[in-house]
């Protein structure tokens, strides 16, 4: 989310530059969704894992460069933090980077423990 609008996939390379070209020099806030359901119990947990990205100031340079290089069309906000976008970065703040990448992990680990499964122990 960036100014109140929601930020997909953009699935072409001129729309990924427009993201782009908008969250430079501002903070983007992820979203990211994890429901849990034990079948045994029936009992549903959900969590909405939030994560901040602190973009840097940003040429058209660097985003044509990127754009080019890494494809992120199928990538919500336009960027791989995986991969080079961590270069467009200025700061991340968040429980857990894997949010990013699309599985809050911390927040799956600890969803499973409440339903007696500990990863560790398994």
């Amino acid at each position: 989310v960036l100014d109140g609008e929601i930020t997909g996939k953009p699935l072409t390379e001129e729309k990924a530059r427009r993201q782009l070209a908008k969250a430079s020099g501002n903070i983007v806030t992820f979203y990211t969704g994890l429901a849990l359901y034990n079948s045994a119990s029936g009992h549903l947990q959900t969590e909405v894992e939030p994560f901040d990205v602190h973009f840097r100031h940003l040429s058209e340079a660097e985003i044509d460069d990127y754009v080019r290089k890494e494809h992120p069309l199928h990538c919500a906000g336009s960027f791989k933090s995986e991969g080079l976008g961590i270069a467009l970065f200025e700061r991340l703040e968040g429980r857990d980077p894997n949010t990013l990448i699309g599985l809050p992990l911390i927040a799956l680990c600890q969803m499973l423990r409440r339903e007696g499964f500990n990863p560790l122990q398994q």
